[in-house]
C-alpha cells in the first residue's frame, strides 16, 4: 500500500495565543499576516502530524507500507517534511506556491492531487481534519473529488482490510464503523491519540535527506490540461486580533462554603438563576 500523507506549516498555535493574550500580536500592512517574524515558530499542523501517525500505525502492521509526505506553500514547508522524514516517512514532495499565503484550500488541494496524479500508484491518502490556523477543513474534500477517490472524515482510527480500509470515525452520536474501497482518503481526528515522536536515529536520517521539489504553476497546468475545473475558491482578504483581554473575578472567604454562597449570590446578582 501507497500512503501520502498531506501536512501543512502552520504558526505554533500557542505561540499566536499567547501573543495575543500579551498584546503583541499584531497584523502587518497587507492586512493578510501577522507581524511576528521569526517570534513565533512554524510547526506541522497538529492534526495532520496523527494522520502521519495513522499511516505509520498502518506501517507498523504491514511494513511494506510506503509513506510519502506533501506539503504545499513557502520554501520553509521543507522543515515540515523534514520531520515526517523523521517520523518515518520514506520519500517527500515539496510543492512550492507563491500563492500559499492566500489561504485557499482549494488550489492547495488541486495541488496535492496533481502531485498524487504524477505519483500514480496511490492508494490511500491520510490527511488531518483541518489546518489548526484557518479551520478550514477544505483540501481533503478537493483531493477526493479531483482524484475519484472515495472521502471518510474524522477517523478516530484506520485499519487495512482486503481492498480498502476500515475506518471508525468520531461522531457527535459516538463511533461508527465504515469500510471504504481503495483509493481512498481519510481525515484523521484528534481522537486518533498522541502521535509518536521521532528517534534520535530517525532524526539524524532526516538531516540527509530531501524532498523532490515541484513549482505550483506546472501542477496546476498538468491538472488543468487533464481535470474538470476546480469547484472554486477562496481568498484570504484580512486578518485580525480579537480582543482577548481576561475580566476575572476573585471570590475569597474563610472557607469552601462561605466562597460557594458568596458565588450563588454573585451569579443571583446576574439573573442567571432567580434565588
Amino acid at each position: 500500500m501507497h500512503i501520502v500523507v498531506a501536512a501543512k506549516q502552520v504558526l505554533d498555535p500557542d505561540g499566536v495565543n499567547s501573543y495575543a493574550l500579551w498584546g503583541k500580536l499584531a497584523v502587518d500592512a497587507s492586512g493578510r499576516s501577522f507581524t511576528v517574524g521569526n517570534l513565533i515558530p512554524h510547526i506541522i499542523n497538529a492534526y495532520d502530524e496523527q494522520a502521519m501517525e495513522a499511516a505509520l500505525r498502518l506501517k507498523d502492521a504491514d511494513p511494506s507500507v510506503r509513506i510519502t509526505a506533501v506539503s504545499v506553500g513557502p520554501e520553509s514547508t521543507a522543515e515540515v517534511l523534514k520531520r515526517c522524514f523523521a517520523l518515518g516517512a520514506e520519500s517527500a514532495i515539496q510543492v512550492i506556491d507563491p500563492e500559499s499565503a492566500a489561504a485557499d484550500g482549494f488550489r492547495t488541494g488541486a495541488l496535492i492531487a496533481a502531485a498524487i496524479r504524477e505519483l500514480g500508484d496511490v492508494d490511500l491518502v491520510l490527511c488531518g481534519r483541518q489546518g489548526s490556523d484557518y479551520d478550514q477543513g477544505t483540501v481533503p474534500a478537493v483531493v477526493a473529488e479531483l482524484t475519484g477517490a472515495a472521502y471518510v472524515t474524522l477517523a478516530s482510527a484506520v485499519e487495512a482490510v482486503a481492498g480498502g480500509v476500515r475506518v471508525t470515525r468520531a461522531s457527535p452520536l459516538g463511533t461508527e464503523v465504515v469500510e471504504a474501497a481503495l483509493p481512498a482518503v481519510v481525515t484523521v481526528s484528534n481522537e486518533l491519540g498522541t502521535p509518536r515522536y521521532p528517534t534520535s536515529r530517525g532524526m539524524l536520517e532526516a538531516r540527509r535527506k530531501r524532498p523532490e521539489v515541484r513549482e505550483a504553476g506546472a501542477l496546476m497546468a498538468t491538472m488543468q490540461a487533464g481535470w474538470s475545473p476546480i469547484l472554486g475558491s477562496v481568498e484570504l482578504v484580512e486578518v485580525f486580533v480579537p480582543d482577548v483581554q481576561g475580566h476575572c473575578e476573585i471570590i475569597t472567604g474563610e472557607s469552601p462554603a462561605e466562597k460557594a454562597e458568596k458565588l450563588w449570590q454573585r451569579i443571583v446578582a446576574t439573573g442567571v438563576f432567580d434565588a
